[in-house]
């Protein structure tokens, strides 16, 4: 009887090739003479790899996402187009297919079971992986980064919002509520999709843009059904339910309409202040005020729920540079954040017809380049420490980074 293959494992195959095997109950992961590294899903699925001193992260859509260190402090992030896309999978699967048949003597079911799995995916069935999650998704346009590997599950289409000057995110559809019904199908296709793959997701997402606003009655209905289909509790590897909220819709929701959140597995809210300045906040066109936003964050703290809140580098431009610093320091210091509680600082990218373009230039500021975005963000990152509990993550949030 053949010992078990599960954990860590160095093969030499007949042709020299040093080849080293993690294989987990829900991933297997094989490096070719460490300079090739291919790591799978449950269900066979490619999800990333590394060659050649380059790093390649694909998504359950089945896009690419090359990350390359060019220097110390410098990255190239690229996502492929269609031609590369399709010649990078068509390269792994050449490769696997090649590593594979090295890997038939070893007689080992487990590895077999696996190599099996991987090996069904040819290019064109990687690909038509796009058709599917656009049938069951509308675009996903944004995550925070430590939800890059939850279950998306989209409660609302868009953003209710949808008027801030320098986000484009969802202006390709109107925002909409599901039903309980509905959202049970919904959930229903999101499983068949992810398959085995299930099981190396960590949460559930509710998306979209501000999922919570939805009205506290409804918002009950569809939490039952989340909690219903994915049997959220004690024990499950799901960690719990998150979400964006706009300040505008966190004001409607009292300290207990959020600790009924709490019982419901809501584990952190995301709001996106992007500033502590009045000025800077009404060039973003946001909703509310940056005081509002330190009352949202200290009732949802008193219901028990963690946040994460989210500054943008760059906001308002050279002029108004020194003063979106300061009061977004002085802002999040006020809110009482601490373990368990997130500050993302996010470089701002702007579209070229963003009307926020338009809003600078009528306030005489010009946009920060790409190095003064870093040197602000060095001013955040280290203001920050004297501003919040040092049990308080501090994290780059890089929307480049984004793919799922």
């Amino acid at each position: 009887m053949q010992p078990s293959l599960t954990g860590a494992q160095t093969i030499v195959t007949p042709d020299q090739h040093v080849l080293s095997l993690n294989v987990q109950p829900h991933f297997f992961t094989l490096a070719d003479n460490f300079t090739h590294r291919y790591s799978f899903d449950g269900e066979g699925r490619l999800i990333g790899a590394f060659r050649e001193g380059i790093n390649y992260r694909r998504g359950l859509r089945g896009d690419v996402l090359r990350k390359q260190s060019l220097a110390p402090g410098q990255k190239l992030r690229y996502m492929l187009n269609q031609d590369e896309r399709q010649t990078f999978l068509h390269e792994m699967v050449t490769h696997m297919s090649h590593l594979a048949g090295q890997l038939e003597a070893s007689q080992q079911p487990e590895l077999n079971a696996w190599l099996e799995r991987i090996l069904a995916w040819d290019v064109p069935r990687l690909e038509a992986e796009r058709e599917r999650f656009d049938a069951i998704y509308k675009p996903i346009s944004i995550l925070p980064p430590d939800h890059y590997q939850a279950v998306v599950v989209q409660a609302t289409e868009g953003c209710s919002w949808n008027r801030c000057t320098f986000c484009t995110l969802y202006h390709d559809r109107p925002f909409r509520i599901k039903g309980p019904e509905e959202l049970c199908q919904h959930i229903h296709e999101v499983k068949g999709l992810l398959g085995r793959g299930m099981e190396l997701r960590n949460a559930i997402f509710l998306g979209d843009a501000n999922a919570l606003i939805i009205p506290q009655p409804r918002l009950r209905e569809l939490l039952e059904v989340v909690q219903r289909e994915f049997a959220l509790g004690s024990g499950n590897a799901l960690r719990g339910i998150y979400a964006f909220l706009d300040i505008f819709g966190a004001e409607r929701k009292s300290v207990a309409a959020y600790r009924e959140l709490r019982e419901a597995q809501v584990r952190r809210i995301y709001l996106g202040l992007e500033t502590g300045d009045p000025e800077v906040f009404g060039l973003l066109n946001k909703p509310g005020s940056p005081a509002a936003c330190v009352e949202v964050v200290q009732t949802i703290k008193q219901a028990g729920i963690s946040v994460g809140v989210i500054l943008l580098a760059g906001a308002g431009g050279e002029r108004l540079a020194a003063q979106h610093v300061a009061n977004s320091l002085r802002i999040v210091g006020a809110m009482g954040l601490g373990e368990g509680d997130l500050v993302y600082l996010s470089p701002l990218m702007v579209p070229d017809e963003s009307p926020y373009l338009a809003q600078l230039r009528d306030v005489n500021s010009q946009p920060l380049d790409e190095q003064a975005i870093d040197v602000q963000l060095d001013l955040l990152k280290a203001g920050l420490k004297a501003h919040v509990d040092p049990a308080t993550k501090v994290v780059l949030y890089h929307l480049s980074e984004f793919i799922y």
